[in-house]
C-alpha cells in the first residue's frame, strides 16, 4: 500500500510539472467536520461495543491542475477518535500504561469495556476530481486521500467487568498508541458557490488507519499474550468553506 501511495505522489508531481495552470491557481479553506469512529480487531473475543463522536478541524488547500482536477493538502486536528471495545478475557490489557489503581495495573477483569479516546495531528494529501459547475453546484470525489497521523494524546474510560465491576475515566494511555500512523480515505460531496470564488463544501467520507493502532503485548488471565491487531474506522461528515 505504501508503494502505491508513493507511485501516486510521483504521478501528482509529474502532473504539476506538465500542468498549464499557474501557481496562482490555489484555493484555501477551513473544515470543521463531525466524525463517528469505532474500532475493530482480528480477535473474535475482542469486539467493538460502541462508537465515539468526535471532531475534525483544520485548514485545507488545493493546487488546481485543471478545472476538474486538483491536488489537496492540509493540517487537521482530530479529537476523540477510537471507540469502545469489549474484552471477553481480561488481563494486562493496557501493559504500557501506569493506570490510576494498582489493581488495574495487575489486571483488568473479564468482560471489561475500554473506551479509547485518541487525538491526532494529521497532514492529509490527495487527489480530487470534480464535475463542471451545474448552476451554483459542482460535485467531487476525493480519492485517494492519505494522511500522516501523529498521536498527540490518548485517554481511556474503563467500565464493566465480571465478577467485579470497575469504573474509571480518563486514564492516560498515551503510551499504548504508536506516535505515528499512516491513514487512507475516500470521500464524495458537493461544493455550492455562494459568491465569487467562495464555496460551501459538504461531503461524506470514510477513513481508516494502516497498521496496528495499539501497541498491545499484554498478558491475558490465562497467561497467553495478546497478539490481536486493532484498527480505527471513521465516518466523516465534511463541512467547510473554500475561498
Amino acid at each position: 500500500m505504501r508503494s502505491i501511495a508513493l507511485s501516486i505522489l510521483l504521478f501528482f508531481f509529474i502532473q504539476i510539472g506538465n500542468s498549464q495552470v499557474g501557481i496562482s491557481s490555489f484555493t484555501f479553506g477551513f473544515e470543521a467536520s463531525p466524525t463517528i469512529s469505532w474500532m475493530t480487531t482480528d480477535n473474535n473475543r475482542i469486539n467493538s461495543n460502541g462508537p465515539n463522536l468526535g471532531l475534525r478541524i483544520g485548514t485545507r488547500g488545493e493546487f488546481l491542475l485543471s478545472e476538474n482536477y486538483s491536488l489537496t493538502g492540509g493540517v487537521m486536528f482530530s479529537f476523540n477518535q477510537g471507540g469502545q471495545v469489549l474484552y471477553e478475557q481480561g488481563g494486562q490489557l493496557l501493559p504500557n500504561s501506569d493506570l490510576s489503581r494498582d489493581e488495574f495495573n495487575e489486571g483488568l477483569p473479564d468482560n471489561v469495556d475500554i473506551r479509547y479516546k485518541i487525538q491526532f495531528l494529521e497532514i492529509p494529501f490527495g487527489f480530487k476530481m470534480r464535475t463542471n459547475q451545474i448552476g451554483n453546484t459542482r460535485f467531487f470525489a476525493h480519492f485517494p486521500e492519505f494522511s500522516f497521523a501523529f498521536r498527540t494524546g490518548a485517554n481511556a474510560n474503563l467500565s464493566g467487568g465480571s465478577p467485579n465491576s470497575i469504573s474509571s475515566e480518563n486514564e492516560n494511555i498515551k503510551d499504548e498508541i504508536p506516535f505515528f500512523r499512516f491513514k487512507w480515505g475516500v470521500s464524495i460531496g458537493a461544493e455550492y458557490q455562494v459568491g465569487g470564488n467562495t464555496y460551501i463544501v459538504g461531503g461524506l467520507g470514510y477513513k481508516s488507519n494502516l497498521g496496528e493502532i495499539l501497541k498491545g503485548g499484554g498478558t491475558k488471565t490465562d497467561g497467553s499474550r495478546d497478539n490481536s491487531t486493532a484498527r480505527i474506522h471513521s465516518i466523516v461528515f465534511q463541512l467547510g468553506v473554500m475561498f
